[in-house]
Protein backbone atom coordinates (compact mmCIF):
# COMPACT_ATOMS: atom_id res chain seq x y z
CA UNK A 1 0.00 0.00 0.00
CA UNK A 2 1.50 3.49 -1.01
CA UNK A 3 1.54 6.03 1.56
CA UNK A 4 0.00 9.87 1.37
CA UNK A 5 2.89 11.19 0.13
CA UNK A 6 3.51 8.45 -2.51
CA UNK A 7 -0.20 9.10 -3.83
CA UNK A 8 0.45 12.72 -3.44
CA UNK A 9 3.20 12.26 -5.77
CA UNK A 10 1.90 9.76 -7.98
CA UNK A 11 -0.95 12.06 -8.61
CA UNK A 12 1.99 14.60 -10.11
CA UNK A 13 3.37 12.10 -12.26
CA UNK A 14 0.05 10.08 -13.48
CA UNK A 15 -1.27 10.71 -16.69
CA UNK A 16 -5.03 9.44 -15.95
CA UNK A 17 -4.92 11.61 -12.52
CA UNK A 18 -8.77 13.27 -13.11
CA UNK A 19 -9.35 15.27 -10.10
CA UNK A 20 -12.74 15.60 -8.13
CA UNK A 21 -15.01 18.59 -8.42
CA UNK A 22 -13.11 21.09 -5.97
CA UNK A 23 -16.34 22.32 -4.70
CA UNK A 24 -16.92 18.36 -2.80
CA UNK A 25 -13.40 18.31 -2.34
CA UNK A 26 -13.73 21.92 0.02
CA UNK A 27 -16.73 20.43 1.93
CA UNK A 28 -14.13 17.82 3.34
CA UNK A 29 -12.15 20.40 5.27
CA UNK A 30 -9.04 18.28 5.04
CA UNK A 31 -5.82 19.37 4.05
CA UNK A 32 -4.95 16.24 2.05
CA UNK A 33 -8.10 16.42 0.05
CA UNK A 34 -7.41 20.14 -0.92
CA UNK A 35 -4.39 18.97 -2.53
CA UNK A 36 -3.81 16.61 -6.03
CA UNK A 37 -3.32 13.20 -4.58
CA UNK A 38 -4.61 9.58 -6.39
CA UNK A 39 -7.21 9.69 -2.99
CA UNK A 40 -8.79 12.56 -4.95
CA UNK A 41 -9.18 11.02 -8.29
CA UNK A 42 -12.09 9.93 -10.09
CA UNK A 43 -10.31 6.39 -10.41
CA UNK A 44 -9.62 6.21 -6.55
CA UNK A 45 -12.14 3.65 -4.96
CA UNK A 46 -13.63 3.50 -1.79
CA UNK A 47 -11.55 0.24 -1.31
CA UNK A 48 -8.19 2.23 -1.62
CA UNK A 49 -7.52 1.22 -5.30
CA UNK A 50 -6.74 2.82 -8.45
CA UNK A 51 -9.48 1.06 -10.70
CA UNK A 52 -6.84 1.69 -14.03
CA UNK A 53 -4.31 -0.47 -11.61
CA UNK A 54 -1.97 2.70 -12.01
CA UNK A 55 -0.12 3.04 -8.45
CA UNK A 56 2.17 0.39 -8.49
CA UNK A 57 3.25 0.83 -12.31
CA UNK A 58 3.59 5.26 -11.34
CA UNK A 59 5.39 4.45 -8.49
CA UNK A 60 8.08 2.26 -10.42
CA UNK A 61 8.16 5.09 -13.05
CA UNK A 62 9.22 6.94 -10.69
CA UNK A 63 11.80 4.95 -9.16
CA UNK A 64 13.50 4.16 -12.03
CA UNK A 65 13.70 8.04 -12.97
CA UNK A 66 15.37 8.74 -9.52
CA UNK A 67 17.86 5.77 -10.25
CA UNK A 68 18.88 7.68 -13.67
CA UNK A 69 19.34 10.97 -11.83
CA UNK A 70 21.51 9.07 -9.26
Amino acid sequence: MASKEQLRKIALYCDKYNGQNEEKLTLRNSYDELHESCTNCTHYTDKGFCDLDLIDKVLSSMSMELDFKS
